[in-house]
């Protein structure tokens, strides 16, 4: 009997599930931005501009959809910073925490913005909040408890809440242990790889499900700005998700439950079935050199060579949780969720 890891019988849309546009601090408009990524064979925009929850559905047609959504900042202050006394140019900013949380909101016309206060509109451009966008008064902090209450009140408005590249924000595990109710982690954020080359973070992913998360997704998403006008910074980071049709409720759905995987690259490769039977695990792909299944802790296993198109694993009931990578001939990866083995191991009669 066939259990299916990732949905069968679906259409999978390409989405950037972390976007700028000039409504905050990004150099296109929203509409440029949508026939970009159109133009690319991407389905679904995220317009994550800072401390503002918009309802782009003005932009949707049979072929795409703009998800309500916003990156939120909680940063710490610059008291706080250690110094550096000594060195040249310093830049006490470059040493702050930070925590960045994208929302992704369940109604598209949703424009509530929990977890804020007046002061969170300083990145809009223009007053465009003004008079349109309500906010519930609640100043954030960077401290555990406020990063916790900011995240409990996005979740009671209708908010799915990731957390955003871990590296550039500081983040360890200090940081993120004991974080709750996070839905998401932002395991690419393509524009700050190509700045950094330290965005590419999945071994925090595996340390957060160390850390209890185990409900948590992962997703890569371009955080493109352009502030040049060029796309240099997009078509890097891409989410699959797995829906009937291209409708709201549909793809929020999927991405609650986790019908999506994600991919680096901008021709990345493509997971085309996921399903397990008779307790092994059977993976459909583009062509690809690895493909290897991650377990809880230190276990793995893995196939590599040529041109690979389908592998098979054993599901074993000791590597207790486990996810799937494929990656191709260029160094792109497609990253699968975590899951629970026993969710899909089955006890065979003999």
């Amino acid at each position: 009997m066939k259990k299916y890891i990732l949905p069968n019988e679906v259409n999978w849309y390409r989405a950037n599930m972390h976007c700028h546009s000039t409504i905050s601090d990004g150099s296109l408009t929203i509409e440029e931005i949508k026939d970009a990524y159109k133009s690319q064979g991407y389905s679904v925009v995220a317009y994550t501009d800072h401390e503002i929850v918009l309802d782009h559905s003005d932009l949707n047609d049979d072929d795409f959809l703009a998800i309500t959504s916003s990156e939120y900042s909680i940063t710490e202050s610059l008291a706080s910073v250690p110094s550096a006394t000594g060195s040249k140019g310093n830049n006490p900013w470059s040493r702050k925490k930070t925590v960045h949380l994208c929302i992704y909101s369940k109604d598209p016309h949703n424009e509530f913005q929990p977890g804020a206060d007046d002061d969170s509109f300083r990145w809009v451009q223009g007053g465009i909040h003004t008079g349109k966008n309500k906010c519930d008064g609640y100043h954030r902090e960077y401290t555990k408890e406020s990063i916790n209450e900011t995240i409990k009140r996005c979740n009671e408005a209708g908010f799915l809440v990731q957390l955003n590249h871990p590296n550039w924000s500081l983040n360890d595990r200090r940081d993120y242990e004991g974080l709750e109710g996070l839905w998401g982690l932002e395991i690419l954020n393509y524009a700050t790889e190509l700045l950094t080359g330290a965005e590419y973070c999945p071994y925090i992913y595996d340390d957060m499900v160390r850390c209890g998360m185990h409900k948590l997704h992962c997703t890569m998403g371009d955080d493109n700005h352009n502030r040049d006008k060029s796309l240099t910074q997009s078509f890097g980071g891409s989410t699959f998700i797995g829906a009937k049709e291209l409708k709201y409720d549909q793809i929020i759905s999927a991405l609650e439950k986790g019908e999506f995987y994600c991919a680096s690259g901008k021709n990345p490769p493509r997971i085309k079935s996921l399903y397990v039977e008779d307790n092994v695990i059977k993976i459909d792909c583009t062509e690809a050199t690895d493909i290897i299944v991650t377990g809880y802790g230190r276990s793995w296993q893995n196939v590599t060579g040529n041109f690979i198109t389908h592998a098979e694993f054993p599901l074993r009931l000791n590597d207790v949780f486990f996810r799937i990578t494929v990656r191709d001939m260029y160094g792109n990866n497609a990253h699968t969720n975590y899951y629970k083995v026993k969710d899909f191991y089955e006890e065979i009669k003999q």
